[in-house]
């Protein structure tokens, strides 16, 4: 039973399920959370005047994610085209950030030289097979699901003269992690993580300087890009072994919401789920990463950015829940703490997504440390003087001239 309430007579143990303003306007999870403290209804005191509490879920522990928002049947049967495949498997951190990275550094270089083959093997007319893709993005995906973080803390590693390759791991690691947070089964995360990993491969195709050029394209220009989508259709409609979705991915990546997208113009859930996971991956993705005719903006502001395309270019709900899978302050992001320390966000806390890891770079005045320690905020609550320590604010990418690759852990 839902029931509005004053959020000044909040008590630890009631369950949040709706506020008086947009999540994304908030530090709070996607889906509703447990109030567990008195420090949590301060929080939710400081920006929400009344929220909705739903008084039969008091004292849960646990809330799976609930995907009837997207259209899913609670029966038992395969769901509609184009609907989000039940819940299947939740998945818990089986490795630290630390104990993972040198795995996946090791799996990036082996999906690096496999997706190079490939584009080789288009450019000389080579016959293509899935085989090898599929055996290193099964490694990918065995990293992704141990510890999604080390994967992602190395796409902030992108070298930025190889955006094809770069986008395409990092597209795939992000649709895996996205199917991880959704409880996907582990085949539909293989093959969504080849989705990403081969969704723009038609690219290959047009004419280099075309992918390169600063500033807008003319029409002529545009229409030609935009073939890339036919041409990567073929490519992997004609490579043995390749699965349908992924090829399904390819032809609707570019597929929008509200039917404005190409080259079908399809609405909504007509858009298969691949199709609808890696335009919203893709976008994350392209808007986070400096190109020639396009410089980056933060995690941070891309959450925020994506989000107000909700509904027009996305489905609202699958892209809460992106939002959600990604954290409030994204691996990566740099953020300033209440003792005015700058550190970067290097690990997720699933539960508490306001209290991730943040590696410390600077001290109160902005002066570079000497050492670099890891707090773990989910366990670090108070600062030497004894004061409450948080998050305060994030930055823009590049702020105070700190740059990841001179932290890779």
């Amino acid at each position: 039973m839902e029931r509005k309430i004053d959020s000044k007579d909040l008590v630890p143990g009631m369950y949040v399920t709706r506020l008086d303003r947009p999540w994304i306007d908030t530090p709070f999870l996607f889906q509703g959370f447990r109030v567990e403290t008195y420090d949590d209804i301060l929080t939710v005191q400081k920006y929400c005047e009344y929220v909705y509490v739903d008084e039969e879920r008091k004292g849960e522990e646990f809330t799976p994610l609930d995907f009837s928002p997207l259209g899913i049947e609670p029966e038992k049967g395969p769901p509609a085209k184009g609907l989000l495949p039940r819940r299947v498997t939740s998945y818990l951190d089986q490795a630290s950030v630390e104990d993972e990275l040198p795995r996946a550094k090791a799996s990036v270089q082996t999906i690096g030289k496999a997706i190079h083959g490939f584009m080789e093997g288009i450019r000389e007319g080579r016959k293509l097979d899935a085989e090898n893709l599929e055996r290193a993005v099964d490694d990918m995906v065995d990293s992704v699901v141990r510890n999604p973080d080390a994967m992602i803390w190395l796409s902030k590693l992108k070298n930025l003269d190889n955006y094809a390759y770069d986008h395409a791991i990092v597209t795939s690691v992000l649709a895996v992690m996205f199917g991880r947070h959704l409880g996907m089964s582990r085949k539909d995360l293989g093959e969504l993580g080849l989705a990403g990993l081969l969704f723009d491969i038609g690219k290959v195709r047009l004419p280099p300087n075309l992918l390169t050029k600063p500033g807008k394209l003319s029409e002529e220009e545009f229409e030609e890009a935009r073939r890339h989508v036919e041409y990567g259709t073929e490519i992997l409609a004609a490579t043995e072994g390749m699965p349908a979705r992924v090829v399904e991915a390819a032809r609707t990546h570019h597929e929008r919401h509200d039917g404005k997208g190409y080259p079908q113009g399809l609405v909504g859930s007509t858009i298969p789920i691949f199709g609808r996971i890696v335009g919203i991956v893709d976008c994350y993705d392209a808007i986070t990463t400096t190109r020639a005719y396009q410089p980056s903006i933060s995690a941070h502001m891309a959450v925020r950015q994506l989000y107000d395309w909700r509904d027009r270019d996305f489905q609202e709900e699958l892209l809460e829940q992106f939002i959600q899978c990604l954290g409030v302050y994204p691996t990566g992001t740099i953020v300033e703490l209440t003792t005015g320390e700058i550190g970067i966000v290097v690990a997720q806390n699933r539960t508490r997504r306001l209290r991730p890891r943040v590696m410390l770079i600077l001290d109160e005045d902005k002066v570079a440390k000497k050492q670099n320690p890891v707090l773990d905020l989910t366990h670090v609550a108070t600062d030497s003087s004894g004061e409450k320590l948080e998050i305060v604010r994030s930055h823009d990418l590049g702020a105070f001239g700190i740059d990841p690759k001179a932290y890779f852990l």
